[in-house]
C-alpha cells in the first residue's frame, strides 16, 4: 500500500471522527431541560400563583360577607326584639339594616364574579398542566434517545481513535507532518480524490499530464485550483 493511499484512508477516518465529534457536541448541548419545557413550567407556576391569589381574595370576601351577615342579624334582633322603642333609634336601625343589605349584596356580587374568574383560571391551569405533561413526555423521550446516541457516539469515537492511531503508526513522520498541515490549511480535507481527471473537492479539470501521473502513482501532484494533494485511488 502506497503512503498516499495510507494517508487518504487516514483522512477518511479522521473526517468520520470529526463528524462524530461535532455530532456528540450537538447532542451534549441538547441534553438537559429545553426552553419550551422551562416556559411551560413557568406558565403553570404563574397560573397556580394567580389562582392562589384569587382564592385568597375569595376567602377574604367570604369573611366580609359573614361579618356583614352577622351585623345584619344583630340589627334585626334589636329592630324586632321589642326592646328598642324610641322612634329615632328604630329609624336608625332601619337605615342601618338597609345599608347592611346593600353592602351584603355588593359583596355577594363581587364573590360571584370572583368565583367565575376562579373557574376560568382553574380551566386555564388544567390546560397548561396538560400542555406541560405533553412537553415533558416528549422531552423525556427525546432525552432518552439522545442519551443513547451519546453513548453510541462515545464508543464510536473511541474505536475511531484506536483505528486512527493504528493507521498513523506505519506512516513516516514527515509524511504525517505534511498530511496534518494540509488538513489544517484546508478545513480537514487535505487530500482530494481524482476521478476521470476531475478533482472531487473543487470540481476542476486537472491537466492531462498531471492526471495521468496521479493515476499511475508517479510522485505527488496538487490540484491547480484548490492546492490539495491529489489521490487517484
Amino acid at each position: 500500500m502506497t503512503v498516499l493511499k495510507q494517508l487518504y484512508r487516514l483522512q477518511l477516518t479522521d473526517s468520520e471522527w470529526t463528524a462524530k465529534r461535532e455530532r456528540l457536541t450537538q447532542v451534549e448541548e441538547a441534553l438537559g431541560e429545553t426552553q419550551d419545557l422551562l416556559q411551560a413550567r413557568e406558565a403553570v407556576a404563574e397560573t397556580e400563583q394567580a389562582l392562589q391569589e384569587l382564592k385568597k381574595r375569595l376567602r377574604s370576601l367570604e369573611l366580609d360577607v359573614s361579618s356583614v351577615a352577622g351585623k345584619l342579624k344583630a340589627n334585626q334582633e334589636r329592630l324586632y326584639g321589642g326592646k328598642v322603642r324610641n322612634p329615632k333609634e328604630l329609624s336608625g336601625l332601619q337605615e342601618e339594616a338597609g345599608a347592611l343589605r346593600r353592602r351584603r349584596s355588593e359583596l355577594e356580587d363581587q364573590e360571584l364574579e370572583l368565583m367565575i374568574e376562579i373557574e376560568g383560571q382553574e380551566a386555564e391551569l388544567a390546560e397548561r398542566q396538560a400542555r406541560l405533561r405533553q412537553i415533558e413526555d416528549a422531552w423525556r423521550e427525546d432525552q432518552e434517545r439522545m442519551q443513547a446516541e451519546r453513548e453510541r457516539l462515545a464508543l464510536d469515537l473511541q474505536d475511531l481513535e484506536e483505528e486512527r492511531d493504528a493507521m498513523r503508526a506505519p506512516i513516516p513522520p514527515h509524511d504525517l507532518a505534511d498530511y496534518d498541515d494540509l488538513r489544517q490549511r484546508y478545513g480537514g480535507v487535505g487530500i482530494a480524490m481524482l476521478r476521470r481527471g476531475i478533482c472531487q473537492v473543487c470540481g476542476v479539470d486537472v491537466p492531462t499530464g498531471v492526471a495521468g501521473a496521479v493515476s499511475r502513482g508517479e510522485g505527488r501532484h496538487y490540484c491547480p485550483v484548490c492546492n490539495r494533494l491529489l489521490y487517484g485511488g
